[in-house]
């Protein structure tokens, strides 16, 4: 256990009448449906003062994918032999419940999809918005994440002719050469590679954002077949890969399922 005096302040000038638990997952993918977690880290601190903290590492009973595991890199032999989540269902029960709920994005990912494994197990783990203290969106809210921000935060100025186009242009100029005299002792072209394909785009199989890559496989990313293989799409389904090829999607979408129906299939690279 550890002093709650740093801590102190989320109960002092939020008013809070109950635990904050402080959590991250780490999972096996982003499939809400599908995936499950296998690290489960969380500090949890009391009105009284008492402050827990326990990093726990979970067998997911499934693969974890390539992609996930290139984030986190946790691997599949290093779950093995760990507890399920229903091992611990009712000793997570126990720390979760009746709290408020914090973290970095908790509200759209790890909330929704603790709530998920406890659902399997038979648990109905309830929470409200009320309940949710979420960093992600406070920085988003009180850090505006805007050009003419950017412009204040680099530059020092402020944009007068916001929404013009050249003047945008101009700011954006000077920000860029601000960012690489500031971050010269990292930033170079293989950084940018690298922030680049870590970005939400390497995720994506096609610009329309229709596909994105599982384990090196393209599933679909709408639709009723939200989270299938495209491949079981194309030989259970092809009636509406035909429908996709009649309506407006990108002719780069388009020969991906033109592709898929005559049995050739998007594969992606692996990474060096």
């Amino acid at each position: 256990m550890e002093n709650m005096n740093k801590y102190k302040v989320i109960f002092d000038q939020l008013d809070l009448d109950k635990p904050v638990i402080i959590f991250d997952l780490e999972t096996t993918g982003l499939i809400m449906t599908m995936d499950r977690i296998v690290e489960l880290a969380y500090i949890k601190i009391f009105p009284n003062g008492k402050v827990v903290k326990e990093d726990i590492y979970l067998n997911p009973e499934m693969k974890i994918s390539e992609e996930s595991m290139a984030v986190h890199g946790i691997t599949d032999e290093q779950v093995a032999g760990q507890p399920t989540f229903k091992d611990r269902a009712q000793e997570f029960w126990d720390i979760f419940a009746n709290c408020y709920y914090s973290g970095f994005n908790v509200i759209s990912f790890d909330l929704p999809l603790l709530k998920r494994e406890f659902v399997r197990v038979g648990m109905d783990f309830e929470y409200s918005s009320e309940d949710i203290i979420d960093s992600k969106t406070i920085y988003h809210e009180m850090e505006k994440r805007t050009l003419s921000a950017a412009y204040k935060f680099y530059c020092g100025k402020e944009h007068v002719d916001a929404h013009n186009a050249l003047a945008d242009v101009e700011v954006t100029a000077e920000i860029l050469t601000k960012q690489i005299e500031m971050y010269k002792d990292i930033l170079d072209s293989e950084y940018i590679k690298k922030i680049h394909g870590n970005s939400n785009m390497d995720r994506f199989v096609d610009g329309d954002r229709k596909f994105y890559w599982r384990d090196g496989e393209a599933f679909f990313a709408f639709s009723k077949f939200k989270d299938n293989p495209l491949k079981k799409v194309a030989e259970t389904e092809p009636g509406f890969l035909n429908w996709m090829l009649g309506a407006d999607f990108s002719e780069q979408t388009k020969e991906i399922i033109r592709k898929a129906l005559s049995g050739e299939f998007p594969e992606k690279e692996k990474s060096e």
